[in-house]
């Protein structure tokens, strides 16, 4: 990325803010789905059926693949649309 002037600076900036904003609010979509299924954890943990921790454990295991796509996503828009690193030789 150029660093001759103020322009290329304000673009700097602001895909930080953006880059800011969008971590901010990712995960408010799985928010909703997660205290959907409150009840169901706090039954299931007051009438002894299973520990806490196996209700858990497979949400956390299936969202690792879903983090390491949206870790890609996030790298090809930022990298390469921005244009921090403009050829993709240079990643590799």
């Amino acid at each position: 990325m150029n660093t001759r002037n103020e322009d290329d600076g304000a673009v700097y900036v602001g895909a930080l803010i953006f880059s800011m904003i969008v971590n901010m609010f990712n995960g408010f979509a799985e928010l909703s789905l997660t205290i959907a299924r409150l009840p169901v954890f706090y039954k299931h943990r007051d009438l002894l059926f299973h520990p806490a921790w196996t209700f858990t454990v497979p949400s956390v295991l299936l969202g690792i693949p879903i983090s390491i796509l949206e870790s890609c996503i996030w790298m090809a828009i930022t990298y390469y649309t921005i244009g921090f690193a403009p050829e993709a030789s240079r990643f590799f």
